[in-house]
């Protein structure tokens, strides 16, 4: 049973406005809605750091009412329904030495009956997240024994989100599995400081699981995230766009991995990514994932300028993107590079949510990636590491009200 009304439906149920507030924005909010012009995405900042009030106002718009369409003009409904996952395949006279799977989700969250939820929440969908040889999360919080603030937005500020020790624990695996890796830079990374990074990093290394994207000291920050697994390298990178308006420590400039991830490639300063790839090439890594959280929320498709990104992203040496942020499920991207003709990089845009607090449907989607990855010598006699598939598969969290439970199913179409 999915008790919807007891929790609230989206972030503008928990929207905290004065009452001039509130009547400026029904002003400006009806005018858009009347004129339609939110009917696309609309050209606004994504970061609470440069947001201005317009930009605010439709984030509160979109967070109720979810964009479905692609920008205006740009085309981009026909060109993911064009994609196809079965582009992908081997190249001719290709011998397999090894081979690989890898499961990704979306952002990590607590909710009220996460703790409650140790048995149920991954009963129906272990095997497609933890059968896979390497499983990925997004932490779209900070671990650590604070109590839980209050879900609340104001035209200021977000939700400092935090997962205490038993949420966490739950959220992070079922029975003897867990996630091998999680990817720790987002929005929220800073919203309990210095201490918040330092205390997520503890709880990480005590749970066994591997994480990239907040540091430690500045030199790790130049370095990628290495697992050994069946004879193959893989090497794991995580960034974030921003933080929320939070300001690393002085001392401390590299704490969480950033990139100006919405911003046109052009304008972005890739020499970070550069060092942690070159730093993967010297470690003989096989196969690069990438984990970026990207993107507008609450819109169903990313920007075209986020494709452009991808692309220069692939080509830099990552060899598939595993998007998160917007909060709902985004299209798949299968890529082909120039700097290798028989190579294709997927990129998830986004996977979405794979736990939170809210219970609006589009919210509670959220997607496992699936990434088959084979290790052989081409017919040139180099060694290569390609992908054999790479699929996307639709679950939903849902709320059991009569037991104060979480679980995980497999969508429904």
């Amino acid at each position: 049973m999915n008790t919807r009304g007891r929790f609230p439906h989206s972030p503008r149920d928990v929207f905290r406005l004065g009452p001039h507030e509130a009547l400026a924005i029904d002003v400006v909010a009806t005018f858009f809605k009347c004129t339609g012009r939110w009917r696309y995405p609309a050209r606004a900042s994504g970061d609470l750091e440069t947001m201005r009030f317009l930009d605010k106002v439709y984030w509160l718009h979109k967070s109720g009412r979810p964009i479905r369409r692609a920008a205006r003009g740009s085309g981009l409904e026909a060109f993911f329904r064009d994609q196809d996952a079965e582009a992908l395949s081997l190249p001719e006279r290709f011998d397999v030495e090894c081979e690989l799977s890898v499961s990704a989700v979306g952002d990590l969250m607590s909710h009220p009956y996460l703790a409650r939820s140790d048995g149920s929440l991954y009963q129906d969908v272990a095997e497609l997240i933890f059968g896979a040889d390497i499983a990925m999360a997004n932490l779209e919080c900070v671990v650590c024994p604070a109590p839980d603030s209050p879900m609340e937005f104001t035209m200021t500020s977000g939700p400092a989100l935090v997962l205490a020790e038993e949420p966490f624990r739950v959220v992070t695996g079922f029975g003897t599995r867990k996630y091998g890796f999680v990817a720790a830079a987002c929005n929220h990374s800073l919203d309990f400081g210095e201490e918040g990074v330092a205390s997520t990093i503890h709880a990480l290394r005590a749970r066994g699981i591997a994480f990239h994207g907040i540091n430690e000291s500045e030199e790790d920050a130049t370095r990628a995230t290495i697992l050994d697994r069946n004879g193959l390298r893989l090497g794991l990178v995580s960034y974030c766009f921003g933080l929320n308006g939070r300001r690393p420590p002085r001392h401390r400039p590299g704490i969480v991995n950033r990139l100006p991830l919405n911003a046109p490639p052009d304008r972005v300063d890739f020499s970070l990514l550069e060092t942690q790839i070159r730093h993967c090439r010297r470690e003989g890594v096989d196969f690069v994932i990438a984990q970026l959280h990207w993107g507008m929320e609450y819109e169903f498709y990313p920007r075209p300028e986020q494709l452009e990104l991808a692309h220069r992203v692939a080509e830099l040496g990552v060899d598939a993107i595993v998007g998160h942020h917007p909060h709902v499920l985004q299209p798949v991207e299968y890529y082909r590079t120039r700097r290798d003709s028989a190579r294709v990089v997927p990129v998830y845009y986004s996977l979405g949510n794979l736990t939170n607090p809210f219970s609006a449907p589009e919210v509670c989607r959220g997607g496992v990636a699936r990434l088959d990855l084979v290790k052989g010598r081409c017919d040139d006699g180099k060694t290569r590491t390609y992908l054999r598939r790479a699929h996307l598969h639709e679950i939903d969290q849902v709320i059991d009200g009569s037991r104060d439970q979480l679980s995980l199913r497999p969508a429904r179409a």
